[in-house]
């Protein structure tokens, strides 16, 4: 007996004896086999299948691949699956082999093409799986993808490749449908609509603005300057309040409660205590916060202040404090400050600005025989005050404008700088040195801010080192001096970029 006949009557008795088939001889159920059967099949099943596309994810199973036997039927074929190399859940072309064998242990392995593909399209929903209506807060986010996912079998969270067909508005109430469109990695498409209730179920809030509310004395109450009331859909939203409030009564704290509705009819409310306090300082008015005064003449900053009123303790013009300087033989720009303290020490202040204007224009004639013209000069005297211009140090000097220069020369018709100096200073009763250098050395240093009409400025470095140029300051920043052989006697600015670089310091005798 060889071995595939071995084989098959091994078959025909393990057939008989679990079907129980007693009646029938063994003996001739072997020769029956041995005769008929071992003659007939020797034919291995077919393995039909080369390639085979599966969806991702799928387990192989012998019904996947299409096979046949000449004689058994498929449920009577065996099919061995060989899938080592296979895996599911990755997209990808593997090698299969296919082992069938038929009841007479006939077989055959193939080695089979399997294709792992994505066939199945993203699911579109609901992030917080709100069933057929999400709904979304007044004026809340209007990002979509906060709403709506998609999640794919293959390429898991595909959100962020979500379309719309519009935008979410959530500054208007009710329903918005919108439709979502989504593709995964291999083209497959989904496509839902989603359906938005926009609704305000939001109430107003309500906070004060200070911690607590304390009106000042006497003034209004709007109950908008203590509590600020937001709601998150209405700009305004209907408040009431309920209570008086007396704010001349500073005793007692006075309740009050507020109720904030919007239109949606979300309600918020708060109760409160009212207190009054002095709080405010006086009101201090002035006649002008931008005075101009004439140079020279008086001001009282005083004349300025119409009043100063308080709101509890009335008229208090009487208590104000003013501070500040104002020389009015001084050009320039000064400030005058108001204060005033009301009884519960609430202080005030105020400022006003007050203008000096320049120093006069005198128009003199001059001495100087080289004057032709002799239609006189214009010359600006400031810090004289009263009648000096026509007299006084200052005076003597303006009459020798316009005289000549030579050095040496001591006057009266022709100087030099020292020369004229002590010339006009002899005409007023006082004495001084001859040269520039001595009357520095012989007058008493005085600040350039601290000048006044008549004092001596000097020079350093004009023609050689040390003091060696000298004059009489008339004010307004101005000297006059014997300047030179070209010019003779004229008025100068101390600030000119010459002299300013030049200044060595003034003196007073």
């Amino acid at each position: 007996m060889d071995k595939k006949t071995k084989e098959v009557v091994d078959f025909m008795l393990d057939r008989i004896k679990t079907q129980k088939t007693m009646f029938i001889p063994v003996v001739a159920i072997s020769a029956f086999a041995l005769v008929g059967y071992a003659a007939a099949d020797r034919t291995a099943p077919v393995v039909h299948s080369n390639k085979l596309e599966v969806p991702f994810g799928t387990e192989l199973k012998a019904s996947d691949f299409t096979v046949s036997d000449n004689r058994d039927t498929v449920s009577v074929i065996k099919t061995e699956i060989d899938d080592t190399s296979y895996q599911k859940d990755q997209i990808g072309i593997y090698k299969v082999n296919v082992t069938v064998k038929d009841a007479f242990n006939n077989k055959t392995t193939k080695e089979v093409e399997v294709k792992v593909v994505d066939t199945e399209a993203p699911a579109l929903e609901s992030v917080n799986n709100d069933g057929y209506v999400i709904d979304v807060e007044a004026n809340g986010n209007n990002d979509l993808k906060q709403y709506i996912k998609a999640t794919d079998n293959v390429d898991g969270d595909v959100s962020d490749f979500i379309t719309f067909d519009c935008g979410l508005d959530t500054s208007v109430l009710g329903e918005q449908v919108i439709h979502a469109t989504v593709e995964d990695n291999a083209g497959n498409k989904a496509e839902k609509d989603f359906t938005f209730n926009v609704g305000d179920t939001i109430a107003p809030e309500m906070n004060l603005k200070n911690g607590n509310i304390t009106v000042n004395y006497g003034d209004g109450f709007d109950i908008h300057n203590y509590v600020d009331i937001k709601d998150n859909y209405d700009v305004n939203p209907t408040v009431t309040v309920e209570g008086n409030v007396d704010t001349r009564n500073m005793t007692d704290a006075q309740p009050i409660k507020v109720t904030a509705t919007d239109s949606s009819g979300n309600q918020t409310s708060n109760d409160y205590e009212v207190k009054v306090a002095d709080m405010a300082g006086p009101a201090i008015t002035l006649k002008s916060d931008n005075v101009d005064v004439k140079y020279g003449t008086s001001f009282d900053p005083k004349s300025n202040l119409a009043s100063a009123i308080d709101n509890l303790d009335g008229d208090v013009t009487g208590k104000v404090e003013i501070t500040g300087t104002v020389n009015t033989n001084k050009a320039g720009a000064y400030r005058v400050y108001y204060r005033v303290t009301d009884n519960a020490g609430n202080k005030s202040e105020t400022s006003a600005k007050i203008n000096v204007s320049a120093a006069p224009v005198v128009q003199v004639k001059t001495n100087n025989k080289n004057n032709k013209s002799n239609k006189g000069v214009s010359y600006n005297f400031g810090g004289l005050g009263g009648g000096a211009a026509q007299g006084g140090i200052v005076g003597t000097a303006r009459s020798r404008l316009g005289c000549a220069y030579r050095m040496g020369a001591s006057g009266p018709t022709v100087f030099d700088c020292s020369g004229f100096t002590s010339w006009v200073y002899s005409q007023n009763g006082k004495s001084l040195p001859r040269t520039a250098a001595a009357q520095y050395s012989g007058t008493s240093r005085v600040s350039k801010d601290g000048l006044t009409a008549g004092d001596l400025v000097f020079f350093a470095g004009t023609y050689k080192s040390g003091i060696s140029h000298v004059g009489i300051y008339i004010g307004g920043g101005q000297f006059i001096h014997a300047a030179n052989s070209k010019t003779g006697v004229v008025v100068s600015s101390l600030n000119s970029g010459y002299y300013s670089a030049h200044y060595a310091g003034a003196g007073r005798r």
